[in-house]
């Protein structure tokens, strides 16, 4: 199932929108410095919850080893205390770990939301470092640096980024359906250098991987669970179908540009459709009405 993003990377994929929408095909670059407020705040989160991540670890580890082995000397043996110590040991670990993770995920949601690229790529780049360490992998980690690069117009540090993951991660089926976004991502890159083809390229990875994401988003899950995450899901929904608004709308433009009118008139439906049932985003009415009219004019084709 693809993976959660932050606010902050929602808006920054609505304003990439527009380039999908601009005939000239003119990729807006982002020039702006990094909030340095931001990077201060958002090193600060990072580097607390690290440093609660560690406490729970040593006092776990602690408490765990000190208690077994006085559960260990005694007599009898008290073999309750040393099974409950290794679980607080073991448990430790994971803890710290998953204190670790939301440590990196609140730092790039701080960090988006408040335009500290800076922190953003810089966590972003330690993806590949922590592939095996990471729950879910670091899809999602490299996808937030590849955003903000090509934000800033770093076409060729983005690609180089998601080719790596892309060769890591794609013959996964579990993890190949969280490499949607950082596909259309790609394809922003490679639309940005002006490489068509390679453009449409990732754009049809894109789509078939988030097609595939939508399909079991949209399949009705049961449960308590279920319950608690029908507000997420419907999150997710939007985002996915904002994305595979943009990448159909992408990819039209380039069938129609190359007078493969027949499917230059399938992807502007689809970018339509999912236009109007995605979430209010920047240039989404723009897309419907100039997808719309490119519908009229390829009405008979």
């Amino acid at each position: 199932m693809a993976k959660m993003r932050t606010k902050g990377q929602g808006k920054q994929q609505g304003r990439r929108v527009q380039r999908g929408v601009s005939e000239a095909g003119v990729m807006p670059v982002n020039t702006a410095e990094s909030n340095a407020r931001g990077d201060q705040l958002s090193t600060a989160l990072l580097f607390g919850s690290l440093l609660l991540a560690l406490a729970v670890i040593v006092g776990g580890v602690y408490w765990g080893i000190t208690s077994f082995d006085a559960a260990y000397k005694s007599q009898p043996i008290d073999w309750l205390h040393c099974i409950v110590s290794s679980l607080v040991i073991v448990g430790s670990f994971f803890l710290a770990r998953s204190i670790a993770w939301l440590a990196m995920f609140g730092t790039i949601a701080l960090a988006s939301r408040m335009g500290a690229w800076k922190m953003v790529e810089t966590v972003g780049q330690k993806g590949p470092l922590l592939r095996k360490v990471l729950p879910g992998g670091s899809p999602w980690l490299t996808t937030a640096l590849v955003q903000s690069q090509v934000n800033r117009g770093q076409y060729d540090a983005a690609l180089a980024a998601c080719q790596s993951e892309w060769d890591f991660y794609s013959a996964d089926e579990k993890q190949r359906t969280n490499l949607g976004t950082l596909a259309f991502t790609a394809g922003l890159a490679q639309q940005g250098l002006n490489n068509i083809k390679e453009s449409q390229v990732w754009n049809e990875r894109a789509i078939e991987i988030l097609n595939k994401s939508l399909e079991q988003l949209s399949q009705p899950q049961k449960g308590l669970v279920a319950k608690f995450a029908s507000t997420q899901s419907d999150q997710a929904l939007g985002q996915l179908r904002m994305q595979l608004a943009a990448a159909y709308f992408n990819n039209a433009t380039i069938y129609f540009n190359s007078n493969d009118h027949r499917r230059a008139k399938e992807n502007y439906k689809q970018a339509v459709e999912n236009a109007k049932k995605s979430p209010d985003f920047p240039q989404r009415n723009e897309m419907v009405k100039f997808g719309q009219e490119q519908l009229a004019r390829l009405k008979h084709s």
